[in-house]
């Protein structure tokens, strides 16, 4: 939203909205509003920030890591406005350089009161010193007419004239402003948050630590977010400040998301805590320290499915591969992404072929992917050529690259890691029992992987992991376009099959401490899916609000969620695209007790249950999908329901009943 179609759309550093301008920057503190079908968010308090002699006359992203983005506003002379913003800062920051500050806000101001500060004494690693009260940030709390109440800090202290709803200072000025929603308690949250006033991120880095762990005791890795501040800078990171009701640290003080209260140590959750603060994900929970660190559970996925398949279920299967093998190999479509579906479906019946001991037709299937790959990948001899657009450093179509419109957005990088995750099982699957034969193949495809799931900062062609977030610890299916709210993903199944794919290919190619990053991004991506996308109606509830009591998200936005798709509202679209394509992962996303709850047999109670959405889509791929699910919780009836539907386009009734014989609620004949 900083860099594309002007940059006039808002950023969603939670828990707050922001307006980057050319010549100023505007923070909002949203309102959230619940219905049946959506969570939508609106800028219900707000300021403006910039500078009044008007020297601010433009703004640039300056400077970009793993967790934020800086961005710097310029003009005449040396006047210089900076901020980084970070996802989970109760403070937005601004650097100011030779600017005369003004604060604007559209509601009326009711009051502005110090918040008196009392010096007492700072601590370091040598002695104790007496701190002079300018080292202490300057302290206002600022009362609006729409109740809402803000700190308003500045250090080295600013002397706010106000004139109705704009607050100024004379002359130029070098220092720092913060502001901060004091949320639904002001006076418990003023307490709480002027301890930590005058410390900032400006750095930010992810470390994904070494597998831990084993089977038998659970596996696991720390994912590890580490903030450079401000006072690391200045090298006095133990220096602690008093006001009349607090210590004052320079710890940082951060929030954090559900998924990472989850898991994360309870020693960093602050015991006073925050309220009243939110991203449209819930609730958002105050944390203290410059290191943040969370256990991630790793699940096993393989090549194959999870269980053994018994005698007359496996006989089953390998005459129904015979089938598929014969009339669900050829395809038609002419765009990456209808096109990688067609070439995984192939390969899926590739892998099974090797499963069940069929070395014949998984010869024939092998044959059939490398000519199925060769037109788009090493002739480039197909009507929709892959390129690789310097600009922005990717791959992408031909179509895509010269129409936006085309290609689902493809030219400007939507859904990448749903497109080539398709090309890339297929390649993974093939690598895996036949190198030689995949020989060709390899450098196309490692340009893919590099694509959307590049695990090098060093590499200058493409960028480092294009679509997830560590955050959020999920992805973001949205490319190069503006939105007013923000980010979005809609298929989680499609981003599970992406890492997915990645973690097989680096697995086949023996790549083993790439393939363990892969798994632990997969792992992420699962369980954040499951909390965000996947809940129980009372997670649902619990994260979005009483209105909203769904099984399922459509899609979720970086300040929206909604119970709908971008295809259509139906309730078998909900949930089906939240799990396509069946592959031995979609374990790792749906679960049986979920699974259980959502299928809802009586219509009456939950009129948006898969069974319902199952009879809707009567017998088509949309509801053998379902079918499939349900497989989890009871196999027979999911079986003969699930085989009698006619398969989408990316599946066969192979497929389906290798992934019921291998997530059965009880194997047969094992």
């Amino acid at each position: 939203n900083l860099i594309v179609e002007k940059g006039v759309d808002p950023i969603h550093p939670y828990p707050y909205i922001v307006y980057c301008n050319t010549n100023s920057t505007k923070i909002g503190f949203p309102k959230f509003t619940v219905a049946p079908e959506h969570v939508t968010s609106d800028m219900s308090s707000e300021w403006e920030l910039g500078d009044a002699s008007g020297a601010l006359t433009q703004r640039k992203v300056t400077n970009t890591d793993a967790l934020g983005v800086e961005v710097t506003w310029t003009g005449s002379g040396s006047a210089q406005m900076r901020s980084r913003f970070y996802k989970g800062m109760p403070f937005q920051t601004f650097e100011l350089k030779g600017v005369t500050p003004i604060l604007r806000t559209t509601n009326a101001i009711i009051k502005v009161e110090p918040v008196q500060r009392a010096v007492l004494s700072a601590r370091n690693t040598e002695a104790q010193v007496t701190t002079d009260a300018a080292d202490i940030p300057a302290m206002s709390k600022i009362t609006l007419n729409d109740n809402s109440q803000w700190l308003v800090a500045s250090k080295p202290e600013i002397k706010w004239k106000q004139n109705e709803g704009t607050l100024t200072q004379q002359g130029a000025y070098t220092g720092f402003v913060q502001l901060a929603h004091l949320g639904d308690q002001p006076q418990n949250n003023i307490n709480v948050l002027q301890q930590y006033v005058g410390t900032y991120p400006i750095e930010g880095t992810v470390t994904y630590a070494q597998v831990q762990g084993s089977d038998s005791t659970g596996r696991s890795s720390n994912i590890v977010y580490v903030y450079k501040t401000n006072t690391d800078v200045d090298g006095n990171t133990k220096q602690v400040y008093n006001t009349t009701s607090a210590s004052t640290t320079t710890q940082l003080l951060s929030f954090v998301l559900p998924h990472h209260v989850d898991k994360i140590s309870n020693n960093t959750i602050l015991s006073t805590g925050l309220s009243g603060y939110r991203s449209a994900k819930g609730r958002l929970t105050a944390v203290a320290g410059n290191t943040i660190s969370y256990n991630q559970p790793l699940e096993r996925v393989s090549f194959g499915g999870m269980r053994a398949i018994g005698d007359s279920d496996k006989e089953r299967l390998k005459q129904q591969l015979l089938k598929d093998a014969a009339s669900s190999t050829t395809v038609t479509a002419q765009d990456p992404y209808f096109y990688g579906k067609g070439v995984a479906r192939v390969a899926r019946l590739y892998q099974i072929a090797q499963e069940v001991g069929d070395k014949t037709t998984a010869a024939a299937l092998g044959t059939k992917i490398v000519n199925l790959l060769t037109p788009w990948l090493v002739s480039m001899s197909n009507n929709d050529t892959l390129v690789y657009d310097a600009t922005w450093g990717g791959i992408v179509s031909t179509l895509g690259i010269s129409d936006p419109s085309q290609d689902f957005g493809q030219g400007r990088y939507n859904d990448h890691h749903f497109h080539y995750g398709y090309f890339l099982y297929a390649g993974a699957i093939l690598a895996k029992y036949d190198i030689n034969t995949f020989a060709p193949l390899r450098e196309p495809m490692n340009q893919l992987l590099r694509d959307y799931a590049n695990p090098s900062y060093a590499d200058t062609q493409f960028p480092y992991m294009r679509h997830f977030d560590p955050y959020d610890g999920h992805s973001w299916a949205a490319g190069l376009f503006s939105f007013m709210d923000g980010r979005n993903q809609e298929s989680t199944g499609e981003a599970i099959n992406a890492y997915y794919s990645a973690y097989l290919y680096a697995t086949a190619l023996g790549f083993e401490d790439t393939a363990a990053f892969y798994e632990i991004v997969l792992n992420m991506e699962a369980t954040s899916g499951r909390r965000y996308w996947h809940p129980m109606r009372s997670q649902s509830k619990d994260l979005y609000g009483d209105a909203f009591s769904h099984n399922t998200v459509g899609i979720v936005w970086s300040s929206k969620v909604d119970y709908v798709t971008f295809f259509g509202a139906d309730t078998e679209f909900v949930y089906g695209i939240q799990m396509l394509p069946f592959t031995p992962a979609t374990r790792m996303l749906i679960r049986p007790d979920w699974v259980k709850e959502a299928w809802c047999p009586d219509n009456s109670t939950c009129a948006d249950g898969m069974k319902t959405a199952a009879q809707h889509a009567n017998k088509n791929g949309w509801a053998q999908f379902l079918y499939s699910a349900y497989a989890m919780v009871d196999r027979n009836a999911a079986l003969d329901n699930a085989l009698a539907c006619t398969p989408d386009d990316g599946n066969t009734l192979t497929n389906t009943m290798h992934w019921i014989f291998t997530n059965q609620q009880a194997s047969a004949n094992a």
